[in-house]
């Protein structure tokens, strides 16, 4: 579905008619994992770039002991494994975080249409920026903020992410990561991640249950997370601004 590709794309800058051309009619081989907490590592299709079309993943590092840190969530509309395109080498530590469908499109392919689309390179490569963006704005929730700003910022994060591929229903999205998995992203315990949801839905912040999420104020649970949606690069629909920092 590289129609999500294409949303992705434009989350962050403008294409042409005939970049969105040239994307659309990519070839795609449909792969799809039905549970969820599969590594995918040497389960993906060599010499192809896949886009989530439905559900989540991550990139994760185990220790020896089996301590697990996540180091990104991939959400529809995301390109998994753009630097194996550019760089070679072996594919990256992934696993499903729930049920998973993704477009795989042939390097050839690709690599034919961005050597005639210099717009449609930029974008690509604007997407890889993004992710270094927002894995520096980790850091520093692990580094710096408290339990409660961790939590409210990486709310804030994802929806933002998610409407910006129109993968929400208004104030709604889903999240379908434990309270482990969570806690695997934010460095925090189990026990910490559940009393800090417990104290955001008591504040009347948000409701989250059954994998969904719902903010009731985003204003205020920004602030709570010290959050600024500039890291994202963002811009607003049909614009080639970006959305206010």
């Amino acid at each position: 579905m590289t129609e999500l590709l294409v949303a992705r794309l434009e989350s962050h800058m403008p294409l042409e008619a005939a970049d969105r051309a040239g994307l659309l009619t990519l070839p795609t081989q449909l792969r799809q994992f039905s549970t969820r907490n599969v590594t995918l590592a040497g389960k993906l299709l060599d010499n192809h770039v896949h886009v989530i079309d439905d559900g989540f993943a991550c990139r994760y590092r185990d220790l020896p002991d089996g301590r697990r840190q996540i180091l990104s969530i991939l959400v529809p509309g995301d390109v998994i494994d753009l630097r194996q395109f550019v760089l070679g080498g072996t594919q990256p530590f992934l696993a499903a975080l729930s049920p998973l469908s993704m477009s795989a499109i042939p390097n050839e392919n690709l690599l034919r249409l961005l050597e005639t689309s210099p717009r449609a390179t930029r974008a690509l490569w604007s997407t890889t920026l993004v992710e270094e963006s927002i894995s520096r704005e980790w850091l520093v929730s692990i580094g710096k903020r408290s339990a409660l700003e961790r939590v409210a910022h990486l709310l804030c994060e994802i929806y933002l992410r998610l409407a910006a591929v129109g993968r929400n229903t208004g104030s709604r999205f889903p999240l379908p990561l434990t309270q482990s998995e969570l806690a695997d992203v934010l460095g925090l315990s189990t026990v910490h991640v559940n009393r800090t949801l417990q104290e955001l839905r008591k504040s009347g912040l948000i409701a989250f249950q059954s994998g969904i999420v719902e903010l009731f104020d985003f204003d205020a649970l920004a602030a709570l997370g010290l959050f600024s949606p500039g890291y994202l690069h963002l811009r607003e629909p049909n614009s080639t601004k970006p959305i206010p920092a």
